[in-house]
């Protein structure tokens, strides 16, 4: 079961839970539009954008496609993303 950090929280979750999975599990709001419980992930709205890694080495991703990982750290809501979010949304 892969270990990982969400906004400074320690969270292990059941291999094959995507970053929103285990982001909703632990009551973090991350916006969504195209993401809808029983169909297959498709991030095409990119909504979900979450930031892993840690600065100066982050990417943004998808948190309704990426896996979650072992190790892996996550900010769900940073200054970056929020940003970004705002972007896609015009």
């Amino acid at each position: 079961m892969p270990k990982l950090t969400i906004d400074g929280i320690e969270v292990e979750v059941e291999k094959g839970t995507t970053l929103l999975e285990a982001i909703r599990f632990l009551g973090i709001h991350v916006p969504t539009l195209c993401h809808n419980d029983g169909l297959t992930p498709l991030g095409a709205c990119r909504l979900c954008i979450v930031e892993i890694g840690k600065p100066p080495r982050s990417k943004i991703v998808t948190s309704c496609t990426y896996p979650a990982e072992d190790g892996l750290y996550v900010r769900a809501n940073s200054e970056k993303v929020i940003k970004l979010r705002k972007l896609i949304i015009e």
